[in-house]
């Protein structure tokens, strides 16, 4: 992303603007032999579309996989994306890549046009269509005919547009159960950003009381006990202190947390200027979702912070997201997964605000920005290169 991308995400007047280059960044690459481009407009907006594969295959394709971005605020799938287009034009071997392997990749660069176009402080997280739904609640429903939805897949609202298109794009594979289907959604989460200092501000102060309320505030201790090899023997590590209970506390002692607790702060410090991240996946893409995330933490271990778990399972949640799909489905060879990274955009004023009181407000941004894009970038690549 460059500065001018950046000040115009900033400024809502500027988005349509921005929107429309974008769009024609995107047709320029259907100039690229074997890149073919498709606008899909619903009342929303206009939805691109990009498809590569070799139109001259005689059989059926080895693989599809399939890149989604922008549901929400998240412009890291969006950018990362562009990025990687733009590496395929200037690199045919790139493009020989996906051909001579018979894959077909698809990529949905920007899902939600309406948040992108309408971003509010009552939409703030830019989850919502124009008449209101969340869009990442549908995806169970849209794939899986009969499924039975839950509270959080939006039961009983219509399935929106945005998800048909995408299943319609995929249907005439997805009746081949031969074929293998990969499909990553790009986001990001202001929890990675929030939930280190809170654990740092509270856990030694609280103690064996402290409440774990988010799996993730557990990712990330358990992350540091792996990490610097702390021991432990209570098991289970957390637990809840009552069926009933809503959160879990840590299972060690005093002593054993105040170690924890100085580790913890050590742990940010080293990662001070690194990327938070981390792939997530269902039980049924487990075993490929932690070799793609290895393979892509390897090669970007300079600009990510310090992990022992690139990957955590999504058991965490009941709602119809994406990389749940494939748990409800009884297709074989489906696999579907999400990268999370550190929002960069959550409240657009609140980022204005620190833009005219910081000097160096931008040039922090455009640098967490771009490590954002290359991992999407890398994560990209390294799914096509692997089965």
């Amino acid at each position: 992303m460059n500065l001018g991308e950046l000040k115009a995400l900033m400024e809502k007047s500027n988005r349509k603007s921005l929107y429309k280059n974008l769009l024609n960044k995107f047709r320029e690459f259907t100039e690229k032999r074997n890149i073919f481009y498709k606008e899909v407009k619903i009342s929303d907006g206009i939805i691109p579309i990009l498809r590569i594969f070799n139109k001259d295959a005689t059989r059926e394709p080895t693989s599809v996989k399939c890149f989604v971005a922008a549901q929400h605020n998240e412009y890291n799938g969006l950018f990362g994306i562009l990025d990687y287009l733009e590496h395929l034009n200037n690199n045919d071997e790139a493009v020989d890549q996906i051909i001579n392997r018979n894959q077909e990749v698809l990529f949905f660069p920007l899902m939600n046009p309406y948040g992108f176009l309408n971003p509010s402080p009552q939409n703030k997280s830019g989850y919502f269509l124009k008449n209101g739904t969340n869009l990442n609640r549908y995806w169970r429903r849209t794939f899986i005919e009969g499924y039975e939805a839950k509270e959080g897949d939006a039961k009983g609202h219509k399935i929106p547009d945005n998800a048909i298109i995408l299943k319609n794009a995929l249907k005439k594979y997805w009746v081949n159960e031969e074929i293998p289907i990969f499909l990553l959604d790009f986001h990001e989460t202001s929890l990675l950003e929030r939930f280190p200092p809170e654990l740092v501000n509270n856990l030694s102060k609280k103690s064996i009381t402290y409440k774990f309320d988010h799996w993730l505030k557990e990712g990330i201790i358990l992350n540091v006990i792996k990490l610097y090899k702390i021991p432990y023997y209570r098991k289970p590590l957390f637990f809840k202190c009552s069926e009933s209970a809503d959160h879990t506390h840590l299972n060690l002692s005093m002593k054993q947390i105040d170690i924890v607790h100085e580790k913890l702060i050590e742990y940010i410090c080293k990662n001070s200027g690194k990327l938070p991240f981390y792939f997530c996946y269902s039980k049924a893409s487990e075993e490929y979702c932690k070799i793609l995330a290895n393979a892509v933490y390897e090669q970007l271990k300079d600009i990510l912070w310090n992990t022992y778990y690139p990957a955590f399972s999504h058991y965490f949640h009941d709602h119809g997201c994406f990389v749940k799909m494939n748990n409800a489905s009884s297709r074989p060879n489906l696999y579907t997964l999400e990268l999370e990274a550190q929002k960069q955009f959550y409240n657009l004023e609140y980022e204005k605000e620190k833009a005219q009181s910081d000097p160096n407000y931008y040039a922090e941004k455009l640098k967490y920005i771009n490590m954002n894009n290359n991992l999407v970038f890398e994560s990209i690549k390294q799914m096509i290169a692997l089965f």
